[in-house]
């Protein structure tokens, strides 16, 4: 092949590669939310050693409480991946139980590496324990003034009087929002995805696809990383406990679909043409429990980023 005739194989080439598209490349929708630039998600139902990914920091430290202080702890967030899983699949938060008078009690916790997510879709897939005395939570958080809470307390619901309830939570300067619904199934009979969408002056909260309620007061409007906690500080206004016994909360999966702090998003630059196929993608809406193994859709292209 000619020098002329090589020169024009390879501009054709890198003309083909330039008009080739990323899947979801120029974002996601959200039914009734719109579209959202980013997306990210964690397949915990399948994914191994949560110490070997990057893209979460599991929380070790200790926090000054009453009546008992609590030791959030790395070994009290276990990845328990499909198949060959013992118990529960998933990620586990566990709630160390009983402690000894004067001993802090044992927590788990961990948040995204990311600090820029704003307005968008948040969805976990989660098993709640049935020990009493503990506190489990999917959450996004700035601060103590900006707070999108999703929490269970597990003393709400006993065996010998369930209530079925959570706690659905606004946390801010001025007025914050607080509602306390029912849902159909008590959280620890299996895995359901609870999700908060989130948009300007409203956050949108629902449990297995079912809208269950809207808060309008004090809604964030900064942005900040997705956090998942498992606690108990033994206050009898709150989560009563601690346990009695070992209480795990299980994470099966996460997925999340956002604007950035930018409001333009990394997805955007990358945008080449969004009338293309697959360029922009819908996100489908769960209905019903979650079966762990069973097939569930991800659409981002992150994968867990592994220290070497």
């Amino acid at each position: 092949m000619s020098p002329l005739a090589m020169l024009v194989t390879l501009l054709a080439s890198l003309l083909y590669v330039a008009k080739v598209h990323a899947k979801c490349e120029c974002g996601y929708v959200v039914k009734n939310q719109g579209l959202f630039t980013d997306a990210f998600e964690a397949d915990f139902f399948h994914q191994g050693n949560i110490g070997n990914d990057a893209s979460w920091d599991v929380s070790d430290y200790t926090k000054t409480n009453y009546p008992f202080n609590m030791k959030y702890e790395k070994n009290n967030v276990i990845s328990n991946p499909m198949p060959g899983s013992s118990g529960d699949p998933g990620l586990q938060l566990i709630v160390r139980g009983p402690t000894p008078d004067g001993s802090p009690v044992k927590t788990a916790e961990l948040s995204t590496k990311r600090t820029d997510m704003f307005y968008g879709s948040y969805r976990a897939a989660i098993k709640y324990t049935r020990e009493s005395g503990t506190c489990g939570s999917m959450f996004w958080r700035k601060d103590d003034t900006h707070e999108i809470d999703f929490e269970l307390l597990s003393s709400q619901d006993t065996a010998s009087a369930p209530t079925n309830r959570i706690n659905l939570v606004l946390h801010s300067t001025g007025p914050s929002g607080f509602e306390t619904p029912s849902i159909p199934f008590h959280p620890s009979d299996g895995f359901h995805e609870y999700r908060f969408d989130w948009s300007p002056g409203r956050v949108s909260y629902y449990v297995d696809g079912q809208h269950m309620k809207d808060l309008t007061e004090g809604v964030p409007d900064i942005p900040g990383p997705l956090v998942f906690n498992h606690w108990s500080n033994g206050d009898e206004h709150w989560t009563h406990g601690p346990p009695a016994n070992d209480a795990y909360m299980t994470i099966g999966y996460v997925k999340t679909y956002f604007n950035t702090s930018s409001q333009t998003g990394q997805k955007n630059s990358q945008c080449v043409d969004p009338t293309a196929k697959d360029a922009v993608c819908e996100v489908p809406d769960q209905s019903g429990p979650v079966t762990p193994g069973q097939d569930t859709t991800f659409l981002a292209t992150n994968k867990p980023i592994v220290q070497s």
